[in-house]
């Protein structure tokens, strides 16, 4: 039999049968980085990198040709025939029948999928997946075998093998929950086993894992099989069942709810009062971007489970490029009843407020820019209820009543900073702590952005970390410089402005402090008084600015703009005001 290798699992060298012990821990990184790179060359110059990172004794190479000579007698009898030296580097050669990797990948080729899958016996070269070398292999051979069990998946349940193949392929999803392809595979083959239930269960269990790990919803075509399924259900238990109030299956598709939101107590105890009484109009959750207005609306959502026996729903009105989704799309994925026009064309609007109409349910429409956005999902009667979240107070939306969110306060911001970064470490140096969340402007999004930073970097004292924050530049750089959606969704925030209270916000940028007065702001505006108040109330609105302070005179009231979005334009003002100037200037939507 000779010698092999496996790789699909823990480092393994056999020889005729039997394990054989690698060596040392060095000469094993060196083994597993040819063999995750069989018949290919690897430089001396990547070797040492993989063995001693940036950190190479002055006799790196020459204790590579000592690993190597080690390795020569252990696996040829000291030849050279199996590891050759070429160009300055190495490569191992090995064939399919004796590398588990190059017979997974030749399996696969063929069609061979189940003797594929069969090879693997664990996380690829696990134990070196943190040598970066090894470990881009490792994901490499990862992301194959999951395109191969989906296949493989698919195939059985094509060949009406499905009900057999639901252990294997749940403990597969199981260590690798977010890859939608292999979810709808496992729905499909416990719905064809008569296991619907169980299906509908591994869509929330999707659903809850991508809000939680990436804030973003399942695709279009498994809402749209999701719903499939809840309409069957639905069917059989009218068909099995005498009429009842309640369904046996209440839908819950609400994001996660974040474990550290902290705050908002009293506002969300108010919105939650006010859906329980019942209301004819929404209740509207207006606030400058980064409030925390989405996270509220979803806690109470969460909250008042009991309360909406027909389920709670999450509707995004805006795509990732900010502009508002088409009503079928926004509300594609929730199961309502696809009633029919005459000549058999879908009216959207019509569908949805009918099933809505019919229930008890509570529905979250998040971050509407205008009435118009909210009004055809609005139910015209009925008993169900709706949560808007917007930065404006939406003042034309008939009957909604209304609360606005600002700020948290010190005290609510330093604990938030606590429960994400600890409260030992806030304690020992309060005063840093401070100053880190005033640099912030208190603003949730900022304070929740610098608390995930720093409790990344642990080994940062507090009073370091508030002067690198300090200005407006190191505040964008370090709470946006790693998340780029960050600053897109604050310079998106300005992008439905007209012309005059675009120009306006650019032109507040160039203030020395987000804190100003009228007085101030007519100065950069250019403008006359009265001009100005309508543009500051235009930003009023549009949840750009906000007011400092209580109510006063035009004249004495203190204006501001949230401190990080003031320091992503300040800091960032070509490059973040030019897609739009370009858009104002040639006319484009």
């Amino acid at each position: 039999m000779g010698v092999s290798f496996g790789i699909l699992g823990p480092l393994q060298v056999l020889r005729d049968g039997f394990p054989v012990d690698p060596g040392s821990r060095k000469q094993q990184i060196l083994l597993a980085t040819l063999l995750a790179r069989a018949n290919a060359r690897v430089s001396s110059d990547l070797l040492v990198e993989a063995l001693w990172a940036d950190d190479p004794p002055r006799t790196a190479r020459k204790n590579i040709q000592v690993y190597v000579s080690a390795l020569r007698r252990l696996l040829d009898g000291g030849t050279g025939s199996r590891i050759v030296h070429q160009r300055g580097g190495y490569v191992l050669q090995a064939a399919a029948d004796e590398l588990d990797a190059l017979a997974f990948l030749q399996q696969a080729r063929v069609g061979s999928l189940t003797e594929a899958l069969d090879l693997w016996r664990g996380p690829a070269l696990d134990g070196f997946r943190g040598v970066p070398l090894i470990g881009d292999a490792a994901r490499r051979l990862e992301r194959r075998y999951l395109e191969v069990s989906e296949d493989w998946a698919e195939a059985e349940i094509a060949a009406g093998a499905g009900a057999a193949a639901i252990e294997r392929l749940t403990e597969i999803a199981q260590r690798h929950p977010l890859r939608e392809r292999l979810r709808m595979a496992q729905m499909t083959a416990l719905c064809r086993a008569g296991r619907r239930s169980e299906a509908l269960a591994v869509y929330d269990d999707l659903r809850q894992a991508l809000a939680r790990e990436l804030g973003l919803p399942p695709s279009p075509a498994l809402g749209r099989f999701y719903q499939s399924l809840l309409r069957e259900q639905e069917d059989a238990e009218s068909r099995s069942a005498p009429p009842r109030r309640e369904r046996a299956h209440s839908p819950n598709l609400l994001p996660w709810d974040l474990p550290n939101l902290t705050g908002r107590e009293s506002e969300a105890d108010e919105v939650a009062d006010v859906l329980i009484r019942g209301r004819s109009g929404p209740v509207v959750v207006s606030g400058p971007l980064g409030a925390g207005k989405t996270a509220l609306a979803i806690r109470v959502a969460h909250r008042l489970g009991d309360h909406f026996s027909d389920g709670r729903f999450f509707v995004r009105l805006r795509g990732e490029d900010g502009r508002l989704r088409p009503l079928e799309d926004a509300v594609s994925q929730l199961p309502f009843a696809r009633a029919r026009m005459p000549g058999g064309r879908a009216d959207p609007r019509r569908e949805w407020q009918t099933w809505l109409s019919q229930r008890r349910a509570l529905v979250v429409l998040d971050d509407a820019r205008r009435e118009s956005d909210v009004r055809p999902l609005l139910p015209e009667t009925g008993e169900s209820a709706v949560i808007v979240t917007a930065r404006s107070a939406l003042i034309g939306l008939e009957g909604a009543y209304r609360i606005r969110l600002s700020t948290f306060t010190p005290a609510e911001a330093l604990q938030f900073l606590g429960r994400v970064i600890g409260t030992d470490r806030v304690t020992a140096d309060r005063e840093s702590a401070e100053r880190v969340v005033a640099a912030c402007g208190l603003l949730p999004l900022g304070v929740r952005l610098a608390a995930e930073r720093m409790a990344f970097l642990r080994h940062v004292p507090l009073r370091e970390y508030a002067a690198r924050i300090a200005d407006p530049g190191g505040l964008v750089d370090e709470l946006c410089g790693n998340d780029p959606a960050v600053r897109s969704r604050l310079t998106e925030a300005i992008g439905d402005l007209p012309g005059p209270a675009h120009q306006a916000v650019f032109r507040l940028g160039t203030l020395a402090e987000p804190v100003f007065t009228l007085h101030q702001a007519a100065a950069v505006l250019e403008a006359e008084s009265g001009t100005a108040i309508r543009l500051l109330e235009t930003l009023l609105e549009a949840g750009i600015l906000t007011v400092a302070g209580g109510e006063g005179a035009a004249e004495t009231v203190r204006y501001e703009m949230p401190r990080l979005p003031f320091a992503v334009f300040v800091s960032g003002r070509h490059t973040v005001f030019e897609p739009v100037e370009r858009r104002l200037h040639t006319g484009a939507s």
